[in-house]
């Protein structure tokens, strides 16, 4: 009788190990995204630019191998940059995320061409993508996807800390040089609804170049936003003494379920080199304001009716504004 009551003991305590190891299920699913737009220029610049756009489109694939295990392939479908303004009618393909993440307890580590952890909590904040990149990735200081590892230990709810190293290239540029981007961060919880991030990177190529960012963000009770982030780039494309430094500002005030105001105003400048009366990169300098109002008919679709304009810094420069019509649509 004893031995037949330790083996039932026994067997009860197997089997909610048992459960709990076959609960999980190995799943993977496709995803796919898509920018589209209808702008109208008003200002005198831009009168006869009027289109219908396709901005991009994401494609991919994720797969959950088990509770450590995720992989994840994302194609991107737009127009490279560093082609004429022509090429905007064609496509091109590029991995934008290929990579395989592992993850246990506090430590989260991800390897291959990888979204980079400085720009996704402040595209997760600016909530519109759709409509313009943040501060760093839209005046092409820093990509938002890189070939390399990010290793994110979380202390806890209130605490984080990040280090990557990658190419620096950014994800449509393959790097073969040997010369590595070096990035650490930390974002901290001070106080509940309260979020900052301060970052560091740097790449020695005979010159060092330097990346200081900080970030900050504010929720009003889940009904309002404000968030603003500043950085300054030492070293532009490790020249000597050429610095570039901005600051971004956006808040957004939820109407209602659906219905969303927003704004934000940017700016970015550049330093006086020795000697010069004007800053070095005067042509690219100047300031740009995106309001206006968001509305999501249903889960995954977003579209927002806002005025985009950019003053330039030079005197000379042109004031270009906009009304657009933007869509996101993600299935």
């Amino acid at each position: 009788m004893k031995k037949t009551l330790l083996q039932l003991l026994m067997l009860f305590g197997v089997l909610p190990v048992f459960s709990q190891e076959s609960t999980f299920s190995p799943s993977g699913t496709a995803f796919a995204t898509i920018f589209a737009n209808y702008h109208q220029g008003l200002t005198s610049s831009a009168a006869d630019e009027s289109a219908f756009e396709l901005v991009r489109g994401y494609i991919g694939y994720q797969y959950q191998f088990s509770p450590e295990f995720y992989a994840k392939v994302n194609l991107d479908i737009g127009s490279p940059e560093d082609l004429s303004e022509y090429a905007k009618a064609r496509r091109y393909a590029y991995f934008k995320n290929a990579f395989l993440r592992y993850t246990e307890n506090k430590l989260e580590v991800e390897f291959g061409l990888i979204s980079l952890r400085q720009y996704k909590l402040m595209e997760d904040v600016w909530e519109r993508r759709y409509l313009m990149k943040t501060l760093a990735d839209e005046y092409s200081i820093g990509p938002s996807a890189d070939l390399g590892m990010n290793i994110n230990y979380t202390f806890s709810d209130a605490w984080e800390i990040d280090f990557t190293v990658m190419n620096g290239e950014g994800y449509n540029n393959v790097q073969t040089d040997g010369i590595f981007k070096y990035s650490l961060a930390t974002t901290i919880v001070p106080v509940k609804n309260f979020t900052t991030r301060l970052y560091y990177d740097f790449t020695n190529n005979d010159l060092l170049q330097s990346t200081y960012h900080i970030f900050l963000s504010y929720n009003f009770k889940k009904k309002a936003n404000i968030a603003g982030e500043a950085l300054y780039r030492t070293n532009e494309k490790w020249k000597d003494g050429r610095d570039r430094y901005g600051y971004s500002i956006f808040a957004k005030y939820n109407i209602t379920g659906k219905y969303q105001l927003f704004a934000r105003f940017d700016q970015m400048a550049s330093n006086k080199l020795s000697g010069e009366e004007n800053p070095w990169n005067l042509a690219n300098d100047g300031t740009a304001l995106v309001a206006g109002i968001q509305y999501e008919p249903i889960k995954k679709i977003k579209m927002a009716l806002n005025y985009h304009d950019w003053v330039p810094s030079a005197a000379n420069g042109k004031t270009k504004a906009f009304i657009f019509l933007d869509l996101e649509v993600k299935l």
